[in-house]
């Protein structure tokens, strides 16, 4: 593959894209429980802001990039400073473009649009800028379902993967130099396993997909806190890669619980995830 396609693709953290896809889908269906046309736009429209949204993180940071974490794109010459600002432009237009062609919420896409841009000029001078990571996630939720349609339990979920986000901001955080997150952003990325628990006992209901996909995180988040704790080198940064693929966990708890037993299907996601991250770095 051409050496400057595959830079586009680290520069847009590409690797991470289906859980992008799997957000948007629980989103639309916890909402409105079947497909239509309407959710090709949002998931292509969203695609095109995640991806300007990383270009854009390299095209900020590029100073940082430079002493820090050489081997991303611009950082390496691999692609031009000015070819990276033009990208983040470019998807982030028209990715807006598309969003609201599909007829999403204005202000959620406007709100995507703005903390896209927020987090990517203050995550290096705030802790507090993980939140608006998160918020990121969040509005994927509400975009995909809440301004399509209305369920009560989206806005939770949506909270939750925000929150869990945050989380994994915060164990990102100490990639560069090994160091282990604090009990706090582990609490927050364990939260999701909480809410499901928290249904299950409102509801006095429990049905087989949900104690299966309930699992299948609860053990995927044991196995990230298990790297987080090991001696190998590069842990953080693997823990990061493996807690963003459990996004799709996530997304299939909730569904499970709003519709049943398709949920489950988002778990085919994760393998995907974890496959493009072994192509191309996801952090």
């Amino acid at each position: 593959m051409n050496r400057k396609i595959i830079a586009i693709l680290e520069l847009c953290r590409i690797s991470n894209l289906p859980t992008v896809i799997s957000n948007c889908v629980a989103g639309y269906l916890i909402s409105k429980d079947s497909l239509s046309w309407e959710l090709a736009l949002i998931v292509i429209g969203a695609s095109l802001l995640y991806s300007g949204g990383m270009a854009m993180n390299d095209v900020i940071d590029l100073r940082y990039d430079k002493k820090h974490k050489t081997d991303r794109p611009i950082a390496r010459a691999a692609i031009s400073h000015r070819f990276g600002l033009i990208l983040t432009l470019v998807f982030l237009f028209v990715g807006t473009l598309i969003l609201l062609f599909s007829g999403s919420s204005l202000p959620f896409v406007g709100a995507l649009l703005l903390s896209i841009t927020i987090y990517n000029f203050i995550h290096k001078k705030t802790s507090s800028a993980i939140f608006i990571m998160g918020l990121c996630r969040s509005l994927l939720y509400l975009i995909a379902g809440y301004s399509l349609g209305y369920n009560n339990s989206l806005i939770p979920w949506a909270i939750v993967l925000g929150l869990y986000t945050a989380g994994i901001t915060l164990v990102a955080r100490g990639e560069d130099s090994e160091n282990e997150s604090g009990l706090y952003g582990l609490i927050l990325i364990s939260l999701p396993c909480f809410l499901s628990l928290y249904f299950i006992i409102v509801k006095s209901y429990i049905s087989i997909p949900i104690a299966i996909s309930s699992l299948l995180f609860l053990f995927w988040i044991a196995y990230c806190f298990r790297v987080i704790k090991s001696e190998v080198k590069g842990k953080i940064g693997k823990s990061v890669s493996l807690m963003i693929a459990g996004m799709c966990l996530i997304d299939s708890m909730a569904v499970c619980h709003a519709i049943g037993f398709h949920g489950l299907y988002f778990v085919i996601f994760l393998p995907f995830v974890v496959l493009f991250q072994r192509k191309i770095s996801g952090t």
